[in-house]
């Protein structure tokens, strides 16, 4: 005997009802790591940061130099030389209305800032919390020659590799450039950006054993900068070879390539990362760049 069941919006009828359950609800499913229950492993109960555990990876085992002489000495000063009483915010050029002369610019995005193509930002006042202070450092090393060579490429990422301690990524190209036999996806060179410790270590190494003993280095120029905050600048194949782990082995190192050297800080202008920077032992030289627009501090 079939029974049939009608569907309707309410019923009280005892088939159509939902019994009810005795047993508690769970709000909260906790995952448990069974091996982590054994008493015969207490050494996995402990936490990571914890010395005892076996996944404890030290950290802290050298004093950073750089990071000392920025905190007792830098700042300080740097605080003293860019902070202005009653300063204000500086506003950056920003994109244009249009002047709503044709329909078309009802729905039409704002203009280009006028004489550049993108916006810059407001310059606010140097405080206790926004100090200019160094970030990282970025090492460049494009070899035009490796579309010939291909090896030249895997030397030129052994060499950032030999001079930082770090492994560096390698650099492909991205366009067709016919005339110079570069297809896409061809190995070009290596970069690397480092921070902490090990960016504080290279710029020890470049500011005290490699610019010194470059005789026809002067300084580098006021005018690099990308006017937000960043320097940057170049080393030639011969000076690349004054770097201790270079030189102490030239019978490995028969070809070396130049070097794109880019200076992060978190200052707002390149006045004040100049000024930050020449606190840290980079020398500057030549007159500096007119500023275009009140972004640019004085």
């Amino acid at each position: 005997m079939s029974s049939i069941f009608i569907r309707s919006f309410s019923s009280t009828t005892s088939t159509q009802k939902v019994g009810c359950a005795m047993v508690k609800p769970i709000h909260h499913k906790i995952r448990i790591k069974k091996q982590l229950l054994s008493p015969r492993f207490p050494e996995l109960k402990l936490q990571p940061y914890d010395i005892r555990s076996p996944k404890y990876r030290p950290y802290l085992t050298r004093q950073d130099r750089v990071k000392e002489h920025y905190h007792n000495t830098l700042e300080p000063d740097l605080l003293l030389i860019n902070y202005k009483h009653e300063d204000t915010v500086v506003e950056g050029i920003k994109r244009r209305q249009w002047d709503m002369t044709s329909p078309y610019h009802i729905n039409r995005p704002l203009r280009k800032p006028r004489g550049q193509a993108v916006p810059s930002p407001d310059v606010h006042p140097v405080t206790v919390r926004s100090i200019p202070r160094f970030e990282a450092v970025t090492l460049n090393c494009y070899v035009k020659d490796s579309s010939r060579v291909p090896s030249f490429a895997i030397s030129a990422n052994l060499m950032l590799q030999q001079i930082t301690g770090m492994k560096p990524k390698s650099i492909y190209a991205k366009t067709n450039v016919p005339q110079w036999k570069i297809r896409p996806g061809m190995k070009m060179g290596a970069k690397i950006t480092l921070h902490g410790a090990q960016a504080s270590q290279f710029i020890s190494t470049l500011t005290e054993l490699v610019l010194p003993r470059i005789r026809e280095f002067e300084g580098i120029s006021n005018r690099s900068g990308d006017r937000y905050g960043n320097i940057a600048f170049g080393l030639t194949p011969q000076q690349m070879t004054f770097f201790p782990e270079i030189e102490l082995n030239q019978d490995s190192w028969p070809v070396t390539f130049g070097v794109h050297v880019t200076l992060h800080t978190s200052a707002q202008v390149d006045a004040d990362a100049r000024i930050l920077l020449s606190g840290l032992g980079f020398p500057f030289v030549g007159s500096e760049r007119v500023p275009k627009n009140l972004t640019e501090r004085k």
